[in-house]
């Protein structure tokens, strides 16, 4: 995932095709965008929302700790949680136009050579995007939570579902390029596998954070 969020990029550069097929996909959503469509794909985009994501995942996470008398729960997600925001030190480096920018809220949109990666234009925070992330991480931090007491087919559409959708509404609306949703795949994918890997019920923590370990 590493390696194609970097070939992904690389790509982004410069006026390449896979920038020509974004610019292509905008126009395209901007001519077939009727309101009741634009209803949907604004409300169904709101599944990526970090903020309530987040929070969502901070009370199951409280309540676990509380229940396991352990205050690894917490440690996870303040993990997660930071991996997740440090992707904004991606964007401020690897700059990109939005879709429907710059500036006014009217055409002339971005073209195929202002779309590019490390542009000059503001605002150019678009790439990766935050939200298609958003899902792959905390819907998959919540399955790494409550895995157990669900079943198969509940694990793998909250695992799937908000991905598919927040990337179609997202690219659908304009607020983000195609490949940006993309990119936010990969890294997504990066942090939440790294989460699954550690092994929390023994990852050795400092004595002041668990303080009974002194009487072992």
């Amino acid at each position: 995932m590493a390696a194609a969020f970097i070939v992904l990029s690389a790509l982004l550069v410069w006026p390449s095709t896979l920038v020509e097929l974004d610019v292509w996909i905008r126009d395209l959503s901007d001519a077939n965008r009727p309101h009741w469509a634009f209803l949907i794909v604004h409300n169904t985009n709101k599944l990526g929302q970090g903020g309530l994501l987040g929070g969502v995942a901070l009370g199951i996470s409280a309540i676990l700790a509380h229940r396991m008398r352990s205050v690894r729960p917490m440690i996870a997600f303040l993990v997660v949680y930071g991996m997740t925001g440090s992707v904004l030190v991606v964007k401020y480096i690897l700059t990109r136009v939005y879709p429907h920018g710059p500036g006014d809220a009217s055409p002339p949109y971005a073209t195929v050579e202002q779309a590019t990666l490390l542009t000059d234009l503001s605002p150019a925070a678009a790439y990766p995007s935050g939200h298609v992330l958003n899902t792959i991480v905390w819907y998959g931090y919540l399955v790494f939570l409550l895995g157990a007491h669900l079943t198969t087919w509940q694990r793998h559409l909250l695992l799937l579902a908000p991905p598919v959708i927040v990337t179609f509404s997202t690219t659908y609306i304009g607020y983000h390029w195609f490949t940006d949703a993309v990119g936010g795949v990969f890294i997504g994918v990066i942090i939440i596998r790294v989460i699954q890997r550690i092994r929390w019920e023994t990852v050795e923590l400092p004595t002041w954070l668990e303080p009974e370990k002194r009487y072992l």
